[in-house]
């Protein structure tokens, strides 16, 4: 099936972008930050690679640091919302922004 053939509800409504890209997570279970792989991000969220389980429902920050010197990085502050097992052992996380600056 097409893109233009599957019904608007299942169309995204913002570009999703493919970025590979180290990046921190931070949650409350893990202050000092959980070293992750951004795999691609939109303005509404992000999906990394992790190295442990972060439950959905868990409040994190993202920070992807900037390649530019005096440039300021990407921080996202948003809510896990799906955690899947990737063939690695590590695991797929989904996260929804609900800031981003």
């Amino acid at each position: 099936m097409s893109f233009h053939d599957q019904k608007y509800s299942e169309k995204r409504d913002f570009i999703r972008m493919t970025v590979e890209t180290p990046a921190t997570l931070a949650a409350t279970d893990f202050p000092e930050g959980l070293a992750v792989q951004c795999q691609d991000l939109s303005s509404q969220g992000v999906q990394v690679a992790a190295p442990r389980e972060v439950p959905a429902g868990t409040q994190v920050v993202l920070s992807i640091p900037s390649p530019t010197p005096n440039l300021p990085g990407l921080e996202g502050k948003g809510e896990v919302v799906r955690c899947t097992p990737d063939d690695a052992g590590g695991f797929t996380l989904g996260v929804r922004f609900d800031q981003l600056g």
